[in-house]
């Protein structure tokens, strides 16, 4: 049996449904288009607090701390390059005292830097990284830990192969087997986290010039 005709007003009828319908997806769509935009956004500040979270952790210290606090010299005074301080340094390497005009700028140093130098670098809050020379190759390796607030330097002074000096910090140690393993990595990185920047004159990484 065929359809009967639709009225005029069974039309209109028909057309508000469709309509209301048509609104009614529209809402739905909206609304699932803000739910998603809602959860991109939760999405996104999750991964930021995570990350935050992690860089915190990444630079947090995790093995024990091997240095000893060395008494700060109260007389932070320029001298002449070449000039024994007044008051003769009380640590080997030292770690405060009377020093030169210019520090030392960060990274891995062929050459021979002037103690004087470097304790101004400690004053504006590197880490001074030195290696006594009888450890020879394996010196290659302390290019892995510079970083803008680190100086590795060769030290024939020092009485151990390697010292780790910031202002009034030091740690000193020989190798085992005469190698740079994992831990002495770990012993570097761990003292640079809890001790650079900690000079008296605190300059931004990135910003620390010299020679």
């Amino acid at each position: 049996m065929e359809e009967q005709a639709l009225t005029k007003k069974e039309r209109r009828e028909l057309r508000r449904q469709e309509k209301d319908e048509m609104r009614e997806s529209s809402a739905r769509k909206r609304t699932a288009k803000k739910y998603l935009m809602w959860i991109i956004v939760l999405l996104v500040i999750s991964a930021v607090i995570y990350g935050a979270y992690i860089l915190s952790k990444s630079s947090e210290p995790e093995g024990e701390d091997f240095s000893r606090a060395v008494p700060v010299l109260s007389d932070r005074n320029h001298i002449p390059v070449g000039t024994e301080p007044a008051v003769a340094y009380n640590s080997n390497p030292p770690t405060s005292g009377q020093h030169y005009d210019t520090p030392a700028r960060p990274g891995f140093r062929e050459s021979i830097i002037a103690d004087g130098n470097l304790i101004h670098s400690l004053e504006h809050g590197l880490v001074w990284v030195s290696y006594n020379p009888r450890i020879g190759k394996e010196s290659d390796k302390l290019k892995k830990i510079t970083t803008p607030l680190t100086v590795v330097t060769s030290r024939i002074a020092n009485d151990t192969d390697i010292a780790i000096a910031s202002w009034g910090r030091l740690d000193t140690f020989n190798l085992e087997d005469g190698t740079i393993d994992a831990d002495d990595f770990q012993r570097i990185s761990d003292f640079v986290k809890r001790y650079s920047n900690k000079g008296p004159e605190r300059i931004p990484a990135g910003q620390h010039g010299g020679i």
